[in-house]
């Protein structure tokens, strides 16, 4: 049975989740009172009862929780689920917007096991309708997938225009919802990094990269360009949207 095995919450990030019977899943936000929800497009983790129990089996004493996971499961192989696919539990519905996760920093489990299944099997997701859940809930996989954005951008531009410009993503693409990378020189936060991400694992369909100082088109030159498009690149099965300007924010 494809079920909820644990609900997860905390106060703060970067700790271990307490395990709650239920909790009210917030549409556009996430858990309510859990410290990772909010306005963002990883508002909800999950991870697989089956995938803690790999770590056990390395002779760590873990459970439901401990990987800062929101939503365990049992019985749902959710590491096949692509970006876009829409989950039930009971009244509640949400999209998964990302697989696996880049850590910056090495968490007390991975000191511990030399490995964390967190990064590779945990995904994410947005709620579109909210409700309250609880632990035995049955999670139903409708099948149903809807179309995911990407915006990236350097923290100035991020900062300053990122509402602006999700909200054209939005009207011009379509998207059920955009996620935001900012680019850094933090490991995996590079541009190279981000893009092989965004289209090798994520897959995601459009990616915009707003750029007004202009500082990124040479990191795209070696790039095969869209046919009839000055801005356009495409990398496997994505296109990449080069924008220096907001008009050029269009899936046209």
């Amino acid at each position: 049975m494809q079920k909820i095995k644990a609900i997860s919450i905390s106060n703060r990030k970067g700790i271990r989740k307490n395990n709650v019977a239920e909790a009210m899943l917030i549409k556009d936000f996430g858990l309510e009172n859990d410290a990772h929800a909010g306005k963002w497009h990883r508002q909800v983790s999950f991870l697989a009862e089956e995938s803690i129990e790999t770590m056990r089996a390395k002779g760590l004493d873990v459970v439901a929780g401990n990987f800062a996971e929101n939503i365990t499961t049992e019985g749902v192989d959710l590491a096949r689920l692509p970006v876009g696919s829409h989950l039930k539990i009971g009244k509640t519905e949400l999209i998964i917007s990302q697989l696996g996760k880049i850590c910056h920093t090495r968490c007390a489990i991975y000191h511990q096991a030399g490995d964390c299944v967190m990064p590779r099997e945990g995904i994410f997701a947005v709620v579109i309708e909210g409700g309250r859940i609880k632990v035995g809930d049955t999670v139903t996989i409708s099948g149903k997938r809807s179309k995911a954005a990407a915006f990236v951008g350097e923290k100035d531009a991020v900062s300053s225009y990122g509402d602006t410009v999700v909200s054209l993503i939005k009207t011009n693409f379509g998207p059920a919802f955009v996620r935001v990378d900012t680019i850094s020189t933090r490991e995996g936060g590079n541009l190279s990094a981000i893009l092989k991400d965004l289209t090798e694992t994520q897959k995601i369909e459009d990616i915009i990269i707003y750029d007004p100082a202009g500082g990124l088109g040479l990191a795209l030159a070696g790039l095969e360009r869209k046919k009839g498009s000055e801005h356009r690149y495409l990398l496997g099965d994505s296109t990449i949207h080069y924008c220096r300007q907001m008009e050029q924010i269009d899936k046209a």
